[in-house]
């Protein structure tokens, strides 16, 4: 499901796409109001989306569309989230101040403070590395540590940060994912693009063995040509 963003003109559109056959159904209910920059996740099999552009609600997707459920205590705009035991984990953001905070959401609509960073941080990714630790990574800690490098592993379990690898390049809105090995079945961590150096990255990172390493770059159409056969 793909909700709100911008340009503001198509933000409160909602989308689902198949990724397997690429259809896409568009018809559904619009976001319920104009947002940007939130952060959504399945909560319990119920799409979420919460925070945004000064905004600290909650929505949840329902067969009679979007409602709003819950309230974070902040509000936050370029948050990371994450699912853990049915519950929804939302780290750091900014509303006027970088956050080093954190919320816990559950789909009753209760809504708790979480561990607190070990640095307050925007624009970061986080995804899992087991069942109980995830590992937050990149986004900018303000001037001028605005394209920070740093990783943190988060244990779900005890709430206890700990530091983690350095990344290659340092990144922020950048996207994160774990994938699986084809061959081995490992579960691989891994970041890709965001901005970097001097603009926009097309690197990719793979966490192997508790290092970062280089994996594909994407060519834009423009420098196909220039990859050499």
């Amino acid at each position: 499901m793909i909700t709100t963003g911008y340009p503001e003109y198509s933000a409160r559109k909602t989308e689902v796409v198949d990724v397997e056959s690429g259809e896409t159904c568009a018809d559904l209910d619009d976001f319920p109001v104009t947002n940007k920059w939130a952060v959504g996740a399945n909560l319990n099999g119920t799409p979420i989306v919460c925070g945004g552009l000064s905004s600290r609600t909650c929505y949840k997707f329902t067969n009679t569309g979007w409602q709003e459920f819950a309230s974070m205590n902040e509000k936050r705009q370029h948050a990371a989230g994450i699912m853990f035991k049915n519950k929804f984990h939302v780290f750091g953001g900014y509303d006027g101040l970088i956050k080093k905070t954190s919320e816990i959401i559950s789909i009753d609509g209760g809504v708790e403070y979480g561990p607190e960073l070990p640095e307050a941080v925007e624009l970061h990714a986080i995804t899992s590395i087991n069942s109980t630790v995830s590992i937050l990574s990149g986004g900018s800690t303000g001037y001028p540590n605005y394209k920070s490098p740093l990783t943190w592993y988060i244990n779900h379990e005890t709430n206890v940060f700990s530091s983690g690898p350095s990344l290659l390049e340092g990144r922020y809105w950048h996207g994160s994912a774990t994938i699986v090995d084809k061959v081995t079945k490992e579960k691989i961590p891994m970041v890709t693009g965001g901005y970097g150096g001097n603009g926009r990255l097309d690197s990719t990172e793979l966490l192997i063995n508790g290092e970062w390493q280089l994996g594909t770059r994407y060519y834009s159409v423009c420098e196909i040509s220039q990859i050499p056969i």
